[in-house]
């Protein structure tokens, strides 16, 4: 179960927060309801002296003016609800729009150990249900605000004006009604935190499911990702039936009172006529009339008290995301850094993890060399990549870029100056100049294409009608591991950096194509540092110097010669890959 984070501040922040951009908005919606809400106010007051003036006198222009007030009422209070229903609709467009942005822009300048703290499946709930519940219940705060007061305190009020007995009734009903609703409500946030936080593990495992469904069908695990999709999914329903079983009580409870409160008004209002002489049958009619506009009010706020709680949930959560602390600089500072990298000392361990990935790394990559890293799975390759881009921290050691440390520059401004093909090579769905362009968007058609070509693309692209232009599919999908590969590469080589990093980017290459495409490479970033991690020992053979990991640790440094002599691990990588008794 992804972990919750805590806040300091109350979700009444959060939504006086997100309704601020909106306060003209708002206004206007309050208005418009104000209008329709007096107009069918008024309606059965309008009603009430048309059967006790017009029809008891029989008097048909008094009745056909009064009819004309009451339709005059009815149009009047028809357009406002149709000018309400659009403003209404776009506000609750921009609204989810303006909030999810503001996610999305926040998730985006989160650490590492943020993101992984909160979990992908976690943010897919917060983006979609939570912020689909804040953005209705915000859409409907103008009409609560408006509707019940002046339904309920006006109805109320002119009730008052046939016989005081009867509305004491109906007021006592609704604070029955209010006081049951509020009490209710006060046992079910527990239960919609519960459910939302299974509402993440589910949509965790469903992630891994789809993302690993040729895994689970090669293995047979159908049944057993389906027990796990299973248990996610039950806890979630069991949490919110609960909640809305619960909070599903208050309609009924609240109907049954204000129904029976109905009843004995209808009956003392008969007593009350045969005995009291000020008490009309019109008011009785009127009386019944706002009985119901003071039900509706009454229900309408009762709806909202039961939902309050899964709205302070919702609330805390999308505000937990929006209150963490950015480690990203929103630009980068435009320094250029010489390629000089180092490591001194580094330990780092990841988040929750009682065992370090990283120990002890001393590493050094000198600007215009050419600084290899090998490993086995597992040895820590990658991390070390992550640290060198600033994704992590160490948790302790000194980094350096350029002869400055990494606590003086931004991770804006180090990114900047490195360029990454990383382990898995992300194709996003457009056309091949696109996804190259990724890694400059200023690049002229002129300089895609020879990034291509370096890339080894050239036959690739003539082959297709289209060109540069050729679709990709989703992850590119329409092409293959190798072809992923090199533009990926294409990508990384477009962008002008210090340093540039190839985590594994040649893997999916033979070695023909892997030795060309180096060849081309080396020529085009003659002068620039670069790393290449790999796991093959013909890629690191060929760099200057070559860092050899086992378990986290720097078991070897020196060129390929070097290492061959007096490295076992890498003798060992090498021999296993290369049959042995070849020493260049």
């Amino acid at each position: 179960m992804s972990p919750d984070i805590e806040t300091n501040k109350t979700y009444m922040h959060y939504l006086f927060k997100f309704i601020k951009p909106y306060t003209k908005t708002i206004l206007l919606l309050m208005l418009l309801y104000a209008a329709q809400t007096f107009s069918a106010l008024f309606m059965p007051y309008v009603m009430s002296n048309i059967v006790e003036i017009g029809i008891r006198n029989g008097d048909v222009n008094y009745i056909l003016k009064e009819g004309a007030i009451m339709i005059a009422l009815a149009l009047g209070a028809l357009a406002c609800a149709l000018v309400t229903n659009a403003v209404s609709s776009k506000f609750s467009a921009s609204l989810a729009v303006d909030i999810r942005k503001q996610v999305f822009n926040k998730v985006n300048t989160l650490s590492f150990e943020q993101f992984s703290e909160i979990g992908t499946g976690s943010l897919i709930t917060r983006t979609t249900d939570d912020v689909g519940w804040i953005e209705e219940t915000i859409v409907q705060l103008p009409y609560v605000f408006i509707t019940f007061p002046i339904m309920f305190f006006g109805g109320i009020a002119l009730s008052f004006k046939g016989d005081y007995t009867l509305p004491l009734i109906l007021l006592g009903a609704a604070v029955l009604v209010l006081g049951i609703s509020t009490l209710i409500t006060t046992r079910l946030e527990k239960h919609w935190q519960r459910g939302e936080e299974f509402t993440d593990v589910q949509n965790r495992v469903v992630r891994e499911r789809l993302s690993g469904i040729r895994v689970v069908r090669a293995f047979d695990k159908e049944n057993y990702e389906h027990q796990r999709a299973a248990r996610a999914t039950s806890e979630m329903c069991n949490s919110f039936v609960t909640a809305n079983t619960v909070s599903g009580l208050i309609n009924p409870i609240a109907s049954l009172l204000l129904n029976t409160a109905t009843v004995a008004i209808i009956y003392v209002g008969a007593i009350r006529l045969q005995s009291n002489v000020n008490l009309k049958a019109g008011d009785i009619l009127a009386t019944i009339q706002y009985i119901a506009l003071i039900a509706n009010a009454v229900l309408m706020l009762s709806w909202t008290i039961s939902f309050i709680p899964h709205i302070k949930v919702s609330l805390k959560r999308i505000g937990a995301i929006l209150d963490l602390e950015s480690s990203i600089g929103e630009t980068a500072s435009g320094e250029q850094l010489a390629g000089d990298v180092s490591f001194d000392g580094v330990d780092f361990a990841y988040p929750n993890s009682q065992v370090n990935s990283l120990e002890g790394i001393t590493f050094e990559a000198k600007s215009g060399e050419i600084v290899g890293i090998i490993g086995g799975t597992g040895s820590g390759k990658t991390t070390l990549v992550k640290l060198l881009m600033d994704f992590y921290k160490p948790n302790c050691g000194a980094q350096s870029f350029g002869g400055k440390a990494y606590g003086e520059l931004t991770p804006a401004t180090i990114r900047d100056n490195v360029a990454v093909a990383l382990q898995k090579s992300m194709i996003f769905e457009g056309t091949v100049a696109d996804n190259v362009r990724m890694g400059n968007k200023n690049a002229t058609d002129e300089e895609v294409a020879e990034a291509l070509d370096i890339a080894q693309m050239t036959e690739f692209i003539a082959s297709k009608d289209e060109g540069v232009n050729y679709k990709l599919t989703q992850s590119g999908n329409n092409v293959s591991g190798g072809q992923k590969q090199r533009i990926n590469i294409a990508r990384t080589i477009l962008k002008p950096a210090s340093v540039y990093i190839f985590d594994d980017s040649f893997s999916a290459l033979d070695y023909l194509t892997e030795a060309n495409l180096r060849k081309a490479l080396n020529k085009y970033l003659d002068g620039k540092t670069q790393i290449i991690v790999t796991q093959r020992a013909a890629t690191a053979m060929r760099c200057d110097r070559v860092y050899v990991l086992d378990k986290g640790r720097v078991v070897g440094v020196g060129t390929h010669k070097q290492l061959l002599r007096d490295c076992p691990t890498y003798r060992e990588i090498y021999d296993s890959q290369m049959g042995g008794g070849i020493n260049e």
